[in-house]
């Protein structure tokens, strides 16, 4: 039923944010597809301003919907993605040099923004774990049909880098770990620390993200035989778009 003017005790932006959840969900609007304007959807449903947008930014922190400037709110595809940290980080992904950010996707195909400082002094905690003042920082914007869902730094050991070539910003097949063993520095271990909240203002614009939408903080240090730290990963993940899955034997 489409929410009616004026009635006490409803949720009219509920109503308007289920109507178009259900048609998001079982097809009949497509990704890519464009939202009714506010406008139009002001004077069809007689509604306030507010309201509609108050079930697009409800739309938008469930990931099935964003906004583009100039352009108007747009459906996304409803399907999550999961993040399996053992199968992503096995040395079977990397050594066939697939990359580990793959293992997510099922064949589909990110886009990768790459941003990379060679040698710069290392912030006060990285120092401290990776035993090292100087960094080389990776950072990365992952998105997969023009919509942000991740933000990875990478910072490993300034000399380390340059010497395993991922000083730059192509790191090759394989990524970061095929180049650190093929130098001796083979990562063997990995430990992930996550924790969920409300996105922070940055957050929130480099991720295109709705009011109020939260994120998953994941923080992943490396080592290698030697149990030497390699390299100290921090990621920002789209709440709503991932299911964070791990296998452990019982």
């Amino acid at each position: 039923m489409a929410p009616r003017k004026g009635e006490p005790g409803r949720f009219l932006y509920k109503e308007l944010a289920a109507e178009f959840r259900a048609q998001i969900q079982s097809g009949a609007l497509a990704p890519g597809e464009l939202l009714p304007s506010e406008a139009s959807l002001m004077k069809e449903r007689e509604v306030a301003r507010s309201t509609v947008r108050q079930a697009f930014d409800l739309l938008k922190a469930e990931g099935l919907a964003a906004s583009k400037q100039g352009k108007g709110v747009y459906v996304l595809d409803p399907k999550m993605l999961v993040r399996n940290a053992q199968k992503r980080l096995s040395r079977e992904v990397w050594e066939s040099g697939r990359s580990i950010w793959s293992v997510d996707l099922e064949g589909r195909e990110p886009e990768v923004q790459v941003d990379v400082a060679p040698d710069e002094p290392a912030p006060e905690r990285v120092a401290t774990v990776l035993g090292a003042d100087r960094v080389c920082r990776r950072r990365r914007v992952f998105s997969l049909d023009g919509r942000p869902l991740q933000l990875s730094t990478s910072y490993l050991p300034a000399d380390l880098a340059a010497q395993a070539g991922v000083d730059r910003e192509d790191t090759g097949p394989g990524g970061s770990y095929a180049r650190l063993a093929e130098v001796g520095r083979r990562p063997v271990a990995a430990t992930e620390r996550l924790r969920a909240r409300i996105a922070m203002p940055d957050e929130v614009e480099a991720l295109n993200l709705g009011a109020g939408a939260s994120v998953i903080l994941i923080e992943r240090i490396v080592k290698d035989e030697a149990d030497r730290v390699l390299e100290i990963n921090e990621m920002t993940l789209d709440a709503a778009k991932y299911i964070v899955e791990y296998d452990f034997p019982l």
